[in-house]
C-alpha cells in the first residue's frame, strides 16, 4: 500500500521512492545545507563541487541549475567572475532530496537522497590571488544557501588557489551545471 505524506500548501510534484508516491515540494533555502567540496586543478581550469542536503522534515526537490553561484573570499565578499549555467547533464530532471541525509565526510561520495552540482572556475588573470572560503547558491526557485569549503579537507588535498591565466584579455568564468542526484 502506497505511503502518502500530506502537506498543505505545499506546490508540489508526486516522485517515486522506494515503491511509494510522497508529495514532494520546491526545497526552501531555510530546509538546506550546502558543503563545497573545494578545487582540484584540471589543466588551466580548476574543477569543484557542492554537495546539498535536506535538513528539514519533508522530502524536497531542486530542479534544473541554481540562478547563480558566487564566490566568496574570507571577508564574506564576492570574487568578480562571469557566471554560466550549463544545461549538464542534457535534460535532467527533477532531483529529490530526504531529510536526515548527512553531508559526506573527506573523501566519500554524497549519499542517496542529496544532491549536488558540479563547478569549474576558469582564466584568472588579476594580480591578487582570492582565499575562496564559501559558495553562494541561488536556488533554481529563488533563495540562497550558503556553501562553506569543506573543514575537513587536509592540505596536501587542497588545489591551487585560482586557476591558471589562459586569455589576459578574457574574463574569468564560472560555470556550473544542473544539481543531480547522488548515486
Amino acid at each position: 500500500m502506497p505511503v502518502v505524506l500530506a502537506c498543505s500548501g505545499c506546490a508540489g510534484s508526486s516522485v517515486q521512492t522506494d515503491g511509494a508516491d510522497v508529495a514532494a515540494s520546491t526545497c526552501r533555502p531555510a530546509e538546506l545545507h550546502g558543503l563545497f567540496r573545494g578545487f582540484q586543478g584540471t589543466g588551466d581550469s580548476l574543477a569543484g563541487a557542492i554537495v546539498v542536503v535536506d535538513t528539514g522534515s519533508r522530502p524536497c526537490t531542486l530542479d534544473g541549475s541554481p540562478r547563480s553561484i558566487g564566490l566568496l573570499d574570507d571577508g564574506g565578499d564576492g570574487v568578480k567572475v562571469k557566471e554560466r549555467a550549463l544545461d549538464m547533464p542534457p535534460g535532467g530532471g527533477p532531483v529529490q532530496l530526504l531529510p536526515g541525509v548527512a553531508l559526506p565526510i573527506f573523501g566519500a561520495p554524497p549519499a542517496h537522497g542529496s544532491a549536488w552540482v558540479s563547478l569549474t572556475w576558469s582564466n584568472w588573470c588579476s594580480d591578487t590571488t582570492p582565499a575562496v572560503h564559501s559558495m553562494l547558491v541561488v536556488l533554481p526557485s529563488g533563495g540562497s544557501i550558503a556553501a562553506p569549503v569543506d573543514a575537513a579537507v587536509p592540505d596536501w588535498a587542497v588545489g591551487p588557489p585560482t586557476p591558471r591565466c589562459a586569455d589576459s584579455r578574457g574574463a574569468s568564468s564560472l560555470t556550473f551545471g544542473r544539481f543531480q542526484p547522488a548515486a
